[in-house]
């Protein structure tokens, strides 16, 4: 049942069940003014987000009634009282049935991320939200505080060449559905802080264009991620450049995400091998979680006003690297960004939270230490060049691992005497072989990265070589596999 008119997406289900995280916080009527200012306080300083009043912590509807209609009215007006500068936010009463099955009240505080200023309660404290708690900001965080709040008036900037036209509307339906709302999409943007009146028209702001545009880099030209895939450990210029794949996308934010995650998903290769079990065992490059977070973290918190530099992730054989322009975000460190959360661009991490991208709590960074580790391969690396990017460095053992394989495949003396004469296509096809016991075509056009008919020739100069035999009811036999030749 919704129940909110500021936020239609909002049901009684959601509040009472859904777990308490970076954007949503539930508290007791009883709960003291203080507390609460500070509470606000925290979500304004973050990203934004709902404080329901008259629940537990449980999600009881415990409501006002044991605490009567003063505390009622003291709540609504705790944040003008306690908190400079006021916050924006919007406070709504709502009727509700308690766990007493009497009419009772809670309260809903909707509250905007505090865009270009810090919100202080009245002894001077700035909190802050982290996760599914609020955390009191030392002296130094707050200066740190204080300065990157100069870069969070890029998103509410209005484009001024841009209108309500420039929407992506399969966009706007895919919000619309994971929001569930069906107001319009004028409505659904004005509501948001996406769409503003100037000068008697309507235009998008920095933030509504990256979201919800249909080519964000018409205004914001370095609004993209491109994605290089080399051969070998290191980048060749001239005669010896080894790019394989060269790969740019510039739609809206939500789009960028999911296409340059099918993109890197189809260029990381697998590595199969005999288990203990004698069973032919998968295993991924890299662990997806890593490399996918580590996509979602620079799409989000990159800085989005440095309009030099774009995302730049490369792929070599031995390792994968994601680069995002902008330093961390406030008071985080490259000591504590395991712990610590702080979006340089809240209303852009709200949304794609929204859309089921971003997580809600500090487990990313965590999560992509411990699934590299889950994979026996070495700890990320973070760090920051140039003091204006962040680099996270992925490393896979695959060179290892095909060293070990070329070793065990160059016992077949046969093999041995022509190796010097393959290049490193044909070298990766017997290899695979050798490893698995046997390919097809289909197979062997993902490996070497080529069309079906490319990957046809090379097995067949492989067979011409004597080194491959093909199985199958004759040699025009698609689902035919190839193995090495006794």
């Amino acid at each position: 049942m919704k129940i909110s008119k500021i936020n239609p997406s909002l049901t009684l289900e959601y509040l009472i069940k859904t777990r308490e995280n970076l954007y949503l916080d539930r508290k007791r009527a009883k709960v003291s003014l203080q507390d609460l200012a500070n509470e606000i306080a925290s979500f304004a300083n973050a990203n934004g987000g709902v404080i329901v009043v008259g629940l537990t912590d449980n999600g009881l509807v415990e409501g006002f009634n044991p605490y009567g209609p003063q505390k009622l009215n003291e709540c609504q007006k705790v944040a003008l009282t306690y908190l400079n500068p006021t916050p924006i936010y919007e406070c709504e009463i709502i009727s509700i049935t308690n766990q007493k099955n009497e009419n009772d009240s809670i309260l809903l505080f909707h509250i905007e991320p505090a865009m270009n200023y810090i919100v202080r309660n009245n002894k001077d404290e700035v909190y802050l939200r982290q996760g599914d708690s609020s955390i009191k900001l030392t002296h130094n965080q707050i200066r740190s505080l204080e300065y990157d709040r100069k870069e969070r008036d890029f998103e509410t900037e209005i484009l001024l060449d841009t209108s309500i036209d420039d929407i992506d509307l399969d966009m706007m339906d895919i919000y619309k559905r994971k929001i569930q709302t069906d107001l319009s999409n004028e409505q659904i943007l004005k509501a948001r802080g996406f769409l503003k009146e100037k000068g008697g028209k309507l235009h998008l702001t920095k933030a509504g264009i990256l979201l919800f545009g249909k080519n964000p880099t018409i205004y914001l030209p370095s609004a993209r991620v491109r994605i290089i895939k080399f051969e070998g450990t290191n980048f060749q210029l001239g005669t010896d450049m080894n790019i394989i794949k060269d790969k740019t996308f510039d739609t809206c934010l939500y789009k960028q995400i999911e296409q340059a995650k099918d993109f890197i998903s189809s260029q990381l290769r697998e590595f199969t091998h005999l288990n203990q079990e004698g069973i032919f065992e998968t295993v991924a490059e890299y662990p997806e979680f890593a490399w996918y977070e580590g996509l979602v973290n620079a799409i989000t918190h990159r800085d989005y006003s440095n309009s030099g530099e774009y995302i730049i992730i490369k792929i070599f054989d031995d390792r994968l690297e994601i680069n995002s322009p902008g330093r961390l975000g406030g008071f985080v460190t490259l000591e504590t960004m395991k712990t610590k959360r702080y979006s340089r661009n809240p209303q852009i991490a709200r949304v794609l939270n929204e859309l089921g991208i971003v997580r809600e709590l500090n487990e990313g960074v965590k999560r992509i230490y411990s699934e590299m580790q889950n994979y026996f391969l070495k700890e990320p690396t973070y760090s920051e060049p140039d003091s204006s990017s962040v680099l996270l460095v992925l490393e896979n053992n695959i060179v290892m691992r095909s060293r070990r394989k070329t070793e065990s495949l160059l016992n077949e003396q046969r093999i041995k005497e022509k190796w010097a004469e393959l290049n490193y296509l044909e070298r990766e096809i017997l290899i695979t072989i050798y490893d698995k016991g046997f390919i097809t075509s289909e197979e062997t056009a993902k490996i070497i990265n080529r069309g079906k008919t490319t990957a046809v020739k090379l097995l067949n100069k492989l067979i011409a070589k004597n080194l491959i035999e093909h199985i199958g009811t004759s040699k025009y036999d698609n689902k035919g596999t190839y193995i090495i030749k006794k």
